[in-house]
């Protein structure tokens, strides 16, 4: 049996806390446990087989304040643009703070890593160890740019066989399973730069890690900043910006304003003055957003003068609307984009539907399912059936979507306040001769879970 997890997004804690605590993963691994041990303890040992892939955004080394804050002396220093990926990828020290970042985050989330591991699999219920295989997604793009890199996470995730000198594969395809998967992000323009055909490709720097680090990651520096300015108090100043951390797992993006005015409004007894101080951080982020020279050259490569909305036109939006941010009338312009993105799913085919299409027409017709994450959207569709003579020789061509392991915060329909959801999803593939609902498997079928804890 193969167990796919994806978009865990583990973190080293400097921008937030966004992954689920450690007894989901223990209760949520121990039921897999029991799963394995009922579809393939009766099998031969050598013929036991249990794999976990691992498919994508399992580490977030874009997530970080590290980027822009570096501890000299004891003393946070602000770190240069060229130091950062996007700033000037070829420079050493670039590869230093990441592999400082997957440090931190494995420092972090060392009992989530040792369950992800296999290492706790008697603990755990399992009847033997499982293989690990590790595919990188956009968010941990730099885990397979550097060898000193693969090596930690090799290391960290008991990879077997690994040979850090050579990067992670980008999918992975198991015949006996009859499955294909990669992350996904390779039909996100946004988050992937290139032809996914192109192995040189995944080393490219998508604008997505520019977004995610220099405006989410950024921001609540910048806040907390422009709040110390007008001497709020230490407590009031870190709760605002542990909130302001939270900001980019707000659903629907237009509720982001009413997000932060739910969070202003805890501290009316400053009156405008904070407001003030929130609205010069967005617009200084904004200002620095758009004045660096990848953030330039990305908008004039993707702007096409033939379409009055492109990616390129997008990112110049987002810029504006950071630059003039006023939290008492930006809804209406996020608003924009969550009708832009509504009508677009309504004119074109959904684009991770049509990768997984396009995915399986090159595949052999023995290949059933074809599984993605990245979208944090758990999902599942047929996408082909091939009849046979009988009915019991009909097989499925299917499209299954990971979702993710992260909270969201999501608006009540009568917008007077958020939930916060933790999300879990996981897919499950079995292969012939294993055991799955009582009955031996003969041709792979899937299984496939996913929940919400409100906690």
């Amino acid at each position: 049996m193969i167990i796919f997890v994806s978009d865990l997004h583990l973190m080293d804690g400097t921008a937030g806390k966004h992954q689920l605590e450690v007894e989901l993963f223990k209760d949520t691994f121990e039921e897999l446990g029991r799963q394995a041990y009922a579809a393939i303890s009766h099998l031969p040992e050598k013929d036991q087989d249990i794999k976990i892939v691992l498919l994508g955004d399992i580490f977030d080394v874009i997530r970080t304040e590290r980027w822009f804050l570096e501890k000299n002396k004891n003393k946070q220093i602000k770190g240069p643009l060229k130091e950062r990926p996007w700033g000037n990828s070829g420079d050493k020290k670039t590869e230093l703070i990441a592999l400082d970042i997957l440090g931190n985050i494995i420092k972090k989330n060392k009992e989530i890593l040792s369950i992800l591991s296999g290492r706790e699999w008697q603990n755990l219920g399992f009847p033997k160890k499982p293989e690990v295989i590790y595919i990188p997604g956009n968010h941990d793009r730099l885990c397979n740019v550097y060898p000193s890199m693969r090596k930690l996470v090799s290391e960290e995730l008991d990879i077997k066989g690994s040979a850090y000198h050579y990067p992670f594969q980008n999918y992975y395809l198991n015949l006996e399973h009859g499955l294909f998967a990669r992350h996904g992000h390779e039909w996100d323009p946004f988050n992937f730069e290139g032809d996914h055909l192109n192995v040189q490709s995944y080393n490219q720097i998508p604008i997505g890690d520019v977004i995610a680090a220099e405006i989410a990651s950024k921001l609540p520096i910048v806040v907390e900043k422009k709040l110390k300015e007008i001497n709020l108090p230490e407590e009031d100043i870190n709760q605002i910006c542990n909130n302001f951390r939270n900001l980019f797992d707000v659903r629907p993006m237009s509720a982001i304003v009413p997000w932060l005015s739910y969070q202003v409004k805890r501290y009316d007894q400053y009156g405008i003055i904070v407001q003030n101080a929130i609205n010069a951080a967005f617009r200084q982020v904004g200002e620095e957003f758009m004045d660096i020279p990848f953030v330039k050259g990305w908008i004039k490569k993707h702007d096409r003068f033939w379409n009055p909305l492109d990616n390129g036109d997008k990112v110049q939006l987002l810029g504006s609307l950071l630059k003039t941010f006023d939290i008492t009338n930006a809804e209406w312009k996020l608003k924009l984009f969550d009708l832009w993105d509504s009508l677009k799913e309504q004119w074109t085919d959904n684009r991770y539907v049509a990768g997984a299409k396009k995915d399986l027409q090159a595949l052999p017709l023995n290949i059933q399912y074809v599984l993605y994450g990245h979208t944090h959207d758990p999902y599942k569709q047929t996408i082909d059936i091939i009849n046979g003579r009988k009915q019991s020789s009909q097989k499925e061509r299917t499209y299954l979507n990971t979702g993710t392991w992260r909270p969201g915060y999501q608006q009540s329909l009568s917008e007077t306040g958020f939930s916060k959801w933790n999300n879990l999803t996981y897919t499950i593939i079995y292969k012939q001769g294993e055991i799955f609902a009582g009955s031996p498997v003969k041709n792979p079928v899937f299984e496939y879970w996913t929940g919400t804890i409100n906690k």
